[in-house]
């Protein structure tokens, strides 16, 4: 690799990682939802409407776990009592039974009024399942199990019983576009729905969020270096990401 083409490698890898995280969604109204039905659904948990504890479920890149931790933070406030232990860690302990009960005792005393487990990928936990859903029936409402995975049905069948399943499928760019839109803007770049949207099909085909917040960084990336988006004679740009 010659030194023009690392330097652009390395700028390229920088933006990427600084993109992703500079336009996270820092509210669940900032989420961009697969469809109107999940958004309600998760709505309906934040606001109290609904209860209980939830697995969501889907590919990668559709913000499982931002809405996951995002939740916490809307049920539980900025002070949520959130589990600093692994899955694998806290269900190896032997007193894993009485953990969870003085957790959701303590929570109960608190403003965050639960104590919340938050566990990704969980289909990859087997040991103590018994005893974990057991303690959780005692703990009542003082503990909120939130689970994110790919693979829902490795996960045992007691612990899906107890659970609330949203499946969050890929999300098309179409529903990507306003909030890749957002970040364009806020970067400078000015482009038609048209334009953005034929470069996000392009990576339709995976389906995943984050992808799509890639393309908004090469697009940023050729603006800033000169590039010029003109149209082809089918209107659509003649600029290809790669």
């Amino acid at each position: 690799m010659n030194k023009h083409a690392l330097a652009v490698y390395q700028i390229l890898g920088d933006f990427k990682m600084n993109f992703v995280e500079k336009y996270k969604p820092m509210s669940l109204k900032e989420v961009v939802y697969p469809s109107d039905a999940v958004k309600r659904r998760i709505m309906g948990y934040a606001s109290g409407k609904f209860h209980g504890h939830i697995l969501l479920h889907g590919p990668n890149g559709t913000g499982k776990t931002t809405v996951a931790n995002l939740l916490v933070k809307e049920i539980g406030g900025l002070h949520a009592m959130i589990e600093t232990r692994t899955s694998d860690e806290l269900l190896n302990r032997q007193d894993l039974r009485q953990v969870l009960l003085n957790s959701a005792s303590l929570a109960k005393l608190t403003t965050s009024k639960k104590h919340f487990l938050v566990f990704n990928e969980f289909d990859q936990t087997k040991k103590n399942m018994a005893i974990f859903w057991t303690a959780l029936d005692e703990c009542g409402d003082g503990i909120m199990l939130i689970i994110t995975t790919n693979e829902p049905m490795n996960i045992h069948k007691s612990i899906r019983s107890r659970c609330n399943m949203i499946e969050m499928p890929g999300i098309s760019s179409t529903k990507a576009l306003q909030r890749v839109q957002c970040a364009l803007k806020s970067e400078g770049l000015i482009l038609t729905d048209a334009q953005v949207l034929d470069y996000l099909k392009q990576r339709e085909h995976m389906l995943d969020f984050r992808k799509y917040m890639v393309v908004a960084e090469e697009l940023v990336y050729m603006n800033q270096n000169g590039y010029y988006f003109s149209a082809s004679k089918d209107g659509k740009p003649n600029l290809k990401v790669v």
